[in-house]
């Protein structure tokens, strides 16, 4: 028998009814089509992503299973989050509607992780599967967990790792959730729950704290915004606060039913870009001779930058360098492929300042 058979069979003891066959079957077989309009065709994608994720919370389940831990029907209503809060609440996300959609057609594939809430009996608290959870309370189902005890720190590098290994929280959103760490727990835990080193956990905090988490919640978690666009919001932020000018633009475009109507994503990019053609009006005060305050209106020079193509590169340009940036989240194999012309590209320039020569 090969390797592959033998592990096949080991994991099939672990579980009853079906075995492990039964359970890929499960999360893996067709769901049911959705009624028409239920989720519009731009969403397609975010219910493929929905089905990999199930798949690969089955390895979690295996060894759940394998340390003989129990799964167990429990009361929506007997089960809180997490008391650190790792996702953004957005009013419609098509990705929660198709789980919830596919947990009514054909039932919760993969348990939650749950702990006894400290000095509240009867009561849990949830490590990780809080979507889950959410779906059954919205359809009045039990949600299948896993009871296990676990100390606050536990409990949050299993919400942490989790979430990294799935890649389920967007670039802010992490940010966010470091941030949030950061104010009752050590720099050595939180590298441990999101598998980060030290450098990054500082920067992702840092970036965090550079916005007011009030104006973050409307943008709202920008799954397809990674950390060069983010970077560049931030700038605009001096001491947590935007220059008069530009807060008074921001409340007026959050106060539009039609920017309230934009995914998460659109939010982001008519936030920047309205950052970006505004100009920043500060008073500056000084004290004159005689005593009295004389006021003068300043307009922040807004950084040399702009984007080439369809987002592809953000060119910023100084006095000292011009920077060159590529999102390496969204546009990986682009930054890959301009690596791999930078060579021709260079050599091209050096021929032609030798022509000119």
């Amino acid at each position: 028998m090969n390797k592959a058979k033998d592990r096949k069979n080991a994991l099939d003891t672990l579980f009853s009814g079906g075995g492990m066959a039964g359970l890929v079957a499960d999360a893996t077989a067709p769901r049911p089509r959705m009624s028409s309009g239920a989720i519009g065709a731009a969403e397609i994608n975010l219910i493929k992503d929905e089905r990999d994720k199930l798949r690969e919370e089955l390895k979690t389940l295996n060894s759940q299973m394998a340390s003989s831990v129990n799964v167990v029907e429990l009361d929506p209503e007997q089960v809180q989050p997490s008391f650190v809060a790792d996702r953004m609440e957005v009013a419609f996300d098509p990705a929660f509607e198709a789980l919830k959609e596919s947990i009514a057609e054909t039932g919760q594939q993969v348990p939650i992780l749950v702990r006894p809430a400290p000095d509240q009996a009867g009561i849990y608290q949830i490590a990780y599967g809080h979507r889950r959870w959410k779906a059954c309370r919205a359809l009045g189902k039990p949600v299948r967990g896993v009871i296990k005890e676990l100390s606050d720190e536990e409990l949050l590098v299993a919400q942490g790792q989790e979430n990294h290994e799935r890649k389920d929280l967007s670039f802010i959103e992490t940010c966010l959730f470091v941030f949030r760490l950061a104010q009752d727990y050590p720099q050595t835990m939180i590298v441990k729950a999101i598998g980060k080193d030290k450098s990054l956990v500082s920067k992702l905090r840092k970036l965090a704290a550079t916005m007011p988490e009030e104006f973050l919640r409307v943008i709202g978690p920008a799954p397809k915004i990674g950390r060069p666009r983010w970077e560049e919001m931030a700038s605009f932020f001096h001491d947590g606060k935007l220059a008069p000018n530009h807060e008074k633009a921001v409340n007026s475009l959050f106060g539009l039913d039609s920017f309230l109507e934009l995914h998460s994503d659109e939010r982001f990019s008519e936030v920047l870009q309205l950052l970006q053609e505004t100009p920043a009006e500060l008073e500056i005060k000084s004290a004159s001779r005689d005593g009295e305050v004389a006021v003068a209106a300043h307009t922040r020079k807004t950084k040399n930058s702009e984007w080439l193509g369809n987002k592809h590169v953000l060119v910023k340009r100084t006095d000292k360098a011009t920077v060159f940036s590529v999102d390496s989240k969204t546009k990986s194999d682009f930054g890959a492929f301009l690596l791999k012309q930078m060579p021709a590209l260079i050599a091209e320039f050096e021929e032609t300042k030798g022509e000119d020569a």
